[in-house]
């Protein structure tokens, strides 16, 4: 039996069926028969007198609000509050979620008025995957309520738990639909700032159910007029899907749900939240400091396309992501089999986004190519420059003319000891680039962009310095044999060097 939808994250169901024993006097967390009213205690679920889903024993079940909708179960529970389910008193066909603020909350202006930003926000968004609500207003005895749409399904985070991970097809289909939905509150400039699998409710037919989104009590909404509700530095949302700027207390735009949005479709693909763990504070370090894993790795089934749409929606920088969410949805439509169904196949920018996406594949795949090349030739240039210098300084030590040699223990020496120390450490940092870099393509590009022009420019002037060393000794001076004084490959070092960390320096990073 499927459960029935809440108003909002973090409630805790009871509406599963269990076995029944025997009604007892109500107590704390008892559980009451929304047929027969009878309660029972808190392992219950299933009264034993007409096998009714027990609920929550609760003061207001059977009350009627504006003598409009009576209260009939409580359907979940949470930190802030109680969802009730609710009906209609002149159309009895007519079933809500009513989500009530607990009393003691009332009473703090910041929690209150998020709770009506949740309502205003939901309210104003006009979209098929966006829980619709109804009205908001107070009891008499001043608790807050919102009235929403009571939806038959359940959260993508039980799905999950049930499922493990989703294939490509369905996984593709609901994000798509979270990418409507949040499309539709920025046109009305809301981030909704808390995006995860518990706030994405799925409707209807399960094997193609009809995503919801939920739950927008943290939403920011970008007016320009009224007190805000959160300062810079305030860290609110779910850690495992929050964005690095969001973790660092920065200010936020609607770039923060894209990367939620990424990071979702990372979880239902691979059946792992990018960043997890038990402590909140180590997960957002891991968030600002590291790389998930790459999704291929855990799931080899999934497209190199789109792991790298994965990515590029959860680069750590806000500018290195698709900038609009509908970018993210166009990402995906070519794997959307109900887009091919419908008769909207990859055509049009579909397929332009398919064939984009097809070049930026073999780019990343030169990318890393040309990365581990150049990688390889400046480790090997740089060993080759510094055993020549070194060579000629021990020349010069003896005063040794052009015609001097070092010994072969000298140069079985160099060889070793300089090279091996030189490669040994260009082995370390390619060691760990691959660990922090290789698995990125957002990276791997970056650090190609910084490598190259050093490495190419340290080589480019070291092979000038030779040629122009080779005209002034033979043409001009007329004697070949001064090509081998020994500082030339000292200064030759020193040009190739200097060029290499001049470049370096320009190419650096803003901080």
């Amino acid at each position: 039996m499927a459960s029935l939808s809440i108003l909002g994250s973090e409630m805790t169901s009871y509406s599963t069926p269990d076995a029944a024993l025997a009604a007892v006097t109500p107590q704390a967390g008892s559980k009451a028969c929304p047929t027969c009213s009878r309660t029972y205690p808190p392992h219950f679920n299933v009264c034993p007198q007409d096998g009714a889903a027990l609920s929550l024993h609760d003061e207001l079940v059977g009350t009627t609000l504006r003598d409009t909708f009576r209260l009939v179960r409580v359907l979940g529970e949470g930190g802030m509050g109680r969802v009730y389910e609710a009906q209609h008193t002149r159309i009895a066909s007519k079933r809500f979620a009513i989500k009530m603020l607990h009393p003691e909350y009332a009473r703090q202006p910041d929690v209150l008025a998020r709770f009506i930003r949740e309502a205003e926000a939901t309210a104003t968004i006009k979209s098929l995957h966006v829980l619709e609500v109804y009205d908001v207003d107070r009891t008499p005895d001043g608790r807050a309520y919102i009235v929403g749409e009571l939806l038959q399904g359940r959260e993508l985070a039980e799905h999950l738990e049930r499922s493990g991970k989703m294939a490509l097809g369905p996984a593709v289909r609901i994000v798509r639909q979270i990418c409507k939905a949040l499309h539709a509150a920025h046109a009305k400039g809301i981030v909704h700032r808390d995006m995860k699998p518990e706030n994405v409710f799925l409707t209807g037919d399960l094997e193609k159910p009809t995503a919801k989104i939920l739950d927008f009590g943290i939403s920011k909404v970008d007016s320009g007029t009224g007190p805000a509700l959160t300062k810079t530095g305030m860290i609110m949302g779910t850690p495992s899907y929050m964005s690095p700027e969001q973790a660092k207390g920065q200010k936020i735009d609607h770039r923060t749900d894209i990367y939620a949005v990424g990071a979702i479709l990372y979880a239902v693909l691979t059946g792992r939240r990018p960043f997890d763990g038990d402590e909140p504070t180590s997960i957002l370090m891991r968030v600002l400091s590291e790389d998930p894993p790459r999704p291929r790795t855990l799931e080899p089934s999934i497209p190199d396309n789109v792991e790298m749409i994965i990515q590029r929606a959860m680069a750590k920088e806000p500018q290195d992501r698709f900038q609009d969410i509908r970018e993210l949805d166009e990402a995906l439509t070519p794997f959307d089999p109900e887009a091919s169904s419908a008769g909207t196949s990859v055509t049009g920018s579909s397929a332009s986004a398919g064939v984009s996406l097809k070049r930026r594949e073999n780019a990343l795949i030169s990318d890393r190519m040309l990365l581990a090349g150049t990688a390889a030739i400046g480790a090997c240039g740089a060993a080759g420059m510094l055993i020549a210098a070194v060579a000629s300084i021990l020349r010069l030590s003896r005063g040794a003319s052009v015609r001097g040699n070092i010994t072969g223990g000298e140069s079985a020496f160099l060889i070793l000891v300089v090279g091996g120390l030189v490669l040994a450490i260009g082995g370390f940092f390619a060691r760990r680039a691959y660990r922090i870099v290789w698995q990125d393509d957002a990276k791997v590009s970056e650090l190609l962009a910084r490598l190259f022009p050093i490495v190419a420019g340290g080589l480019g002037v070291y092979g000038a310095s030779t040629i122009l060393i080779h005209l002034f000794e033979t043409v001009l001076l007329r004697q070949a044999i001064g090509v081998a004084w020994a500082p030339w490959d000292v200064l030759q070092l020193v040009f190739g060097v200097g060029w290499a960390v001049g470049t370096f320096r320009v190419n650096a990073p803003p901080k």
